[in-house]
């Protein structure tokens, strides 16, 4: 293992528990990292990431609804003025199943369940400087890529995004390369982002669109709402002036109207506009992977819906077999 410098980096520790804070910096104090902060929580974080940008981030996972992973998940999507390659660590006193789920979608690097030993702390922290993986970016995700394997068919680009813990432990920090590195780096994530955010909302219309022709369908409606989500997202990406933001704009104001139609109405009206919908989605997909084929386009997008609704039916499948096995007839609900 290599002799890191650990003294130049800059932490910041956000916990809602003053004995937490303390432990910690006392840790961190013995590895010789004294420039630390703490908050009992992120309140005044981004201010004090903006004003002086952390290498490090220990960020408490059980604060109240999660707002600790829901402030990492905005960092990761943030593209100024902070610095949202910063290396994350969250900590739990409970590492349950929903936690962990939460976790894997925040975009932070590790998990670190408390209490926690110097020896801990200190593994994670040179796991970072030398094993830190590569980044993916999904129309959701932004952060490090949690794949045991890439899922068959499908190819996602991974990002060697800028580490300026490694580079400050290394002595190899230089601030304006640095910056260099994390704009273009940001310019890259955000092109990829575009790319997603254009096929998730192609993928979303496509699999609303039965159950929004009849009408009254629940998963129907909640998928074209978040279709909408997805498209502000990817708007707010393109850069005004653009060419690419012009000719999406056609596309937008299709998608736009047909939600506000939507919305005008009872959830059990059908969406009389949920054709055009489709078709403008699958023009905005083929549009932001600068790709001319709309037929191949809209192929692999009923690949996608098509797979969905099979592991759908599979957990549906899944969640009844368990209800009979739990003692109670497989065609009955569990409630009877």
């Amino acid at each position: 293992m290599a002799d890191y410098d650990l003294r130049p980096l800059q932490v910041i520790v956000v916990d809602k528990e003053g004995n937490t804070r303390r432990l910690l910096r006392g840790i961190l104090a013995r590895l010789g990292l004294d420039k630390v902060t703490d908050y009992a929580d992120t309140t005044d974080v981004t201010a004090a990431m903006t004003a002086t940008p952390p290498d490090l981030l220990f960020i408490d996972a059980d604060a109240p609804e999660t707002d600790g992973l829901r402030f990492t998940q905005m960092l990761r999507h943030s593209q100024a003025p902070m610095n949202p390659f910063l290396c994350i660590i969250a900590m739990t006193w409970q590492p349950t199943q929903p936690l962990l789920m939460r976790f894997t979608a925040s975009g932070a690097d590790d998990l670190m369940a408390k209490p926690f030993s110097a020896k801990q702390v200190h593994d994670r922290l040179i796991n970072l400087i030398d094993n830190r993986k590569s980044f993916v970016v999904t129309a959701d995700y932004i952060g490090p890529d949690r794949r045991r394997q890439p899922r068959e068919g499908v190819q996602i680009p991974l990002f060697n995004v800028p580490n300026t813990m490694r580079q400050k432990a290394m002595g190899l920090y230089d601030r304006s390369k640095s910056a260099d590195a994390i704009t273009d780096a940001l310019e890259a994530i955000n092109v990829q982002k575009v790319v997603r955010c254009g096929f998730q909302v192609a993928f979303l219309v496509d699999f609303a669109a039965p159950g929004a022709t009849n009408g009254g369908d629940r998963m129907a409606l909640e998928h074209l709402v978040r279709a909408g989500a997805v498209l502000e997202d990817m708007m707010r990406r393109l850069k005004q002036d653009s060419d690419l933001r012009h000719q999406a704009e056609k596309y937008a104001h299709t998608l736009r109207a047909g939600l506000e139609a939507m919305r005008s109405h009872p959830p059990e009206h059908p969406v009389a506009d949920i054709q055009a919908m489709h078709k403008a989605a699958l023009g905005l997909a083929a549009l932001t992977s600068r790709r001319t084929d709309i037929a191949a386009v809209e192929t692999e997008v009923h690949s996608a819906v098509s797979t969905y609704r099979s592991r759908l039916a599979e957990i549906a499948q899944a969640k009844a077999s368990g209800q009979a096995a739990g003692g109670q007839p497989a065609d009955k609900p569990a409630t009877e």
